[in-house]
């Protein structure tokens, strides 16, 4: 039984986190987990509930905004924290791999790693900061490093290192298909502002680059053109991004969107909910994979993707949705948006089924965590 530290370093729970969840459900039966995480909060109560052990680390993400000499300066003093906490714990607790799921965790792991460590990091994002980009790519070399598990071939493609080329991995995140006794919820029961004839759903953490914004304006433009539409905004807030939260707020009442556009907050039941929607969007820059949208299109749901990111992979791999271009304009965006409602995900699916029931099984994904841990 292998002793393994599993760094996170957001207490909510996201995409990311969702699969680092699975991730500790495939590797607890056979080997002795503990995680670091910042402070208690939504992912402290899955760990709870798994009798999971962890550690409060204390605040680790990044200030919103920071940016050049100021914005590396903080970085640096985060890295000196977490590196003294982090290999004070490594030497106490002694794990045989270290595993990072997040940008900051994928540095921090390399240098609190003692020899005898086998770090594996798991990349869920498309990067957005070049410096970050460049300092992954020179960590993703060093020796302790053993695995960089990547959640799609465009996230993976991100590591040019040429020394870190046999360490390269994708296993796409998995997708159970949907099950007979699972009771499907109209989200418009709960919420009447989305009895609406076109339903747009988005899920995910309420933060800039997942593009909450870009989706109220497209449900605005939508909404002057004279169409009965919806929108469902499925997240919690991310942490420092309250004001990003209250610019949402503002703009639907500038739109006068109230009878619109609905707030959920975090939801865990995407499963029994997804099916209300006619379209998933998902305008996220930063997508790895989009764990949100295989699990509309495992519901018949079409998905809207920005191009240039993992969602763009799942899309055009499984034939289920469209894709469009970050440089377009709203109305070009909210036209996609009525063709891809009109696909008929069931019929593709019979056409196309390989990649969400081989490539996205539980099967698939299971026997390849494992195999990456037997490294």
């Amino acid at each position: 039984m292998s002793k393994i530290l599993i760094w996170e370093t957001l207490s909510k729970i996201g995409g990311g986190q969702e699969m680092t969840l699975k991730v500790a459900d495939v590797l607890k039966e056979h080997h002795d987990l503990h995680f670091l995480i910042p402070q208690e909060g939504e992912l402290s109560n899955q760990l709870n509930i798994r009798n999971i052990p962890y550690t409060l680390m204390g605040d680790q993400s990044m200030p919103k905004g920071e940016k050049g000499i100021k914005g590396l300066v903080k970085f640096l003093y985060l890295t000196v924290l977490a590196s003294v906490k982090g290999r004070r714990i490594v030497k106490k607790y002694k794990p045989d791999f270290l595993y990072a799921p997040g940008p900051a965790a994928l540095v921090w792991s390399a240098l609190c790693a003692k020899k005898s460590t086998k770090v594996v990091w798991h990349l869920h994002h498309m990067f957005q900061s070049g410096a970050t980009l460049k300092l992954i790519n020179f960590f993703s070399a060093s020796k302790c490093v053993k695995r960089i598990i990547s959640v799609s071939d465009c996230v993976g493609a991100q590591i040019k290192n040429k020394k870190a080329d046999a360490k390269k991995y994708t296993i796409y995140n998995p997708v159970k298909e949907p099950l007979c006794d699972i009771k499907q919820k109209d989200l418009s029961l709960e919420y009447p502002v989305l009895e609406k004839k076109l339903k747009i759903g988005q899920i995910g953490f309420i933060t800039p680059t997942k593009g909450q914004l870009m989706s109220i304006e497209v449900v605005n433009n939508l909404k002057n053109r004279g169409y009965d539409v919806s929108l469902a905004i499925i997240g919690s807030v991310r942490e420092g991004d309250d004001e990003y939260s209250a610019l949402l707020y503002r703009k639907v009442e500038e739109y006068a969107l109230a009878q619109n556009v609905v707030f959920t907050g975090y939801r865990t039941d995407i499963d029994e909910i997804v099916s209300t929607f006619d379209v998933l969007f998902v305008p996220s820059t930063i997508e790895g994979f989009s764990l949100a949208a295989a699990q509309a299109i495992m519901h018949d749901v079409p998905v809207l993707s920005i191009d240039q990111t993992g969602c763009t992979e799942v899309v055009q791999k499984s034939s289920c949705g469209m894709v469009f271009s970050g440089e377009s304009d709203v109305t070009t965006i909210a036209d996609t948006l009525l063709k891809t409602s009109q696909i008929d995900v069931k019929k593709v699916k019979e056409k196309h089924p390989d990649f969400l029931k081989t490539e996205c099984s539980f099967e698939n994904f299971t026997n390849k965590i494992n195999e990456v841990f037997m490294c």
